[in-house]
């Protein structure tokens, strides 16, 4: 007896009227969660730029969220947006605390609860002589497999080439410990040790893999379950905010494996011999076998091989978390402000001024942030996303709060002066000294090499 007779064997089930209903709400409301439903998606399979493909767009084919209902921020700058645009299907926004880390952030999981439980209901009414749903149980188990690991492959391959959480800039490591928000201790905890970071990525991989094909989709259900229940737990613990996405992979791991348990559970619990008596379609004519084929194919090509050298590629030449352009040559580094001048007038230090800048970082790339005795409003971001421009680029700065601020600074020769407007910020900036024990930059350094023509603030 062949595999596919033993999936057979138990034919034409007599389903429960409850059994019948339960997948009906099932159906319908994994369907709104893993089919996107925004004509914008569909789009962009026909307007991307497939000759300068990027992981940005790797991430935009990879499908949508059923998203109708928006939570707005309590306060700009609490979202992790970018340069990303709002769907255009909301037709509600809230505001609630709640909503950004709480129950309320699950709304739109409980409107396609909502809207499943009343389509099961009227199709019931319309499909009452349906014995069993046993073929269509079949195609929802895999498509929510597929549409686990096509949206997985995302955080999957940033771990494997760790870009996720990148090595921590000089402004996080001279940033006061309170002054960070607990998702931001979260996050930058694996900065530390990229090591983790990679086989968490490996093991994320795994799942991949596992859900891709049907005689291991179980195990990678249950490691989907098992690890990224795990994350979903830390996010909520430590507002991480990717919460609803690890809570996806959770409820999609519980929902695949449910078919199983009992055999597991006999095998494992009972210590009995185990026949598995699950469904699975058949292809049987060749038509159906192309595509099968063809679409498994194209789902590994895409999803899987593109995916990764897109990823290597970023992590070789341009990581999405950091700005892109460089800083100022050989000036990374801690600097304390020995002087400070405003319209020309020295400001004395105070460990009190809120004007008075105390000490400056540059970092390698384009990015400078300086502390003065203020508690601006915490950044509440987690930086996360692969945002296309620098000024997105908000990671430095997300989740941070106390004294600091950050800017992107855009450098050009001293030979092409800059407007009086500029040059205000320009002389600000010059008329500064910065001295360290082992490291100094005078006057001069910007004299003959370079000038810092604007500062773009982060946040």
């Amino acid at each position: 007896m062949n595999t596919t007779d033993i999936f057979l064997e138990n034919k034409e089930p007599v389903w429960s009227a409850f059994e019948k209903w339960a997948f009906r709400v099932s159906f319908i409301f994994f369907f709104l969660l893993i089919v996107p439903l925004e004509l914008d998606y569909y789009k962009g399979w026909f307007t991307t730029d497939w000759a300068n493909l990027h992981i940005r767009d790797i991430g935009r084919l990879s499908g949508s969220s059923f998203n109708p209902i928006k939570i707005k921020p309590l306060f700009d700058g609490a979202a992790d947006k970018g340069s990303l645009k709002d769907a255009n299907t909301s037709f509600l926004t809230i505001t609630a605390k709640e909503g950004i880390y709480g129950l309320a952030s699950y709304i739109n999981w409980f409107l396609a609860l909502g809207i499943g439980i009343i389509g099961a209901f009227i199709w019931g009414f319309l499909d009452q002589k349906r014995k069993h749903y046993r073929n269509l149980y079949y195609f929802l188990l895999v498509g929510v497999s597929y549409a686990m690991l096509i949206k997985l492959q995302g955080l999957t391959f940033s771990k494997v080439f760790p870009t996720q959480m990148p090595d921590l800039a000089l402004t996080q490591l001279n940033t006061p410990f309170g002054d960070f928000t607990a998702q931001k201790l979260y996050w930058i905890q694996f900065s530390f040790v990229h090591g983790y970071e990679v086989f968490a990525g490996l093991a994320e991989l795994l799942i991949m893999l596992f859900l891709l094909f049907k005689p291991t989709r179980a195990v990678g259900a249950a490691l989907s379950l098992a690890m990224i229940g795990n994350i979903t737990f830390a996010n909520h613990a430590y507002d991480g905010g990717i919460h609803l996405a690890a809570a996806f992979f959770t409820l999609g791991g519980a929902f695949v494996l449910w078919p199983y348990l009992k055999n597991i559970w006999t095998l494992l619990v009972l210590q009995k011999d185990v026949k598995p008596n699950l469904y699975y379609h058949d292809f049987k004519t060749p038509l159906q076998k192309y595509f099968r084929i063809t679409f498994k194919s194209f789902v590994f090509l895409f999803f899987f091989v593109l995916s990764a050298y897109l990823h290597w590629h970023n992590y070789k030449y341009d990581s999405y978390k950091v700005p892109s352009r460089p800083g100022l040559a050989d000036s990374r580094g801690l600097y304390d402000v020995t002087e400070f001048k405003v319209n020309n007038k020295i400001v004395p230090y105070s460990p009190v001024d809120s004007v008075r800048w105390q000490n400056v970082t540059f970092e390698k790339w384009s990015t400078m942030s300086y502390t003065v005795f203020n508690i601006f409003l915490i950044h509440g971001e987690a930086g996360r996303g692969k945002q296309f421009k620098d000024i997105d680029r908000t990671y430095e700065s997300a989740g941070t709060g106390g004294g600091r601020r950050h800017f992107i600074m855009k450098l050009i020769p001293l030979k092409r002066r800059l407007l009086s407007k500029v040059r205000i910020k320009f002389i600000r900036m010059k008329i500064l000294r910065f001295i360290t024990k082992d490291h100094q930059l005078t006057e001069s350094y910007y004299g003959v090499k370079t000038s810092i023509k604007t500062l773009f603030m982060l946040f």
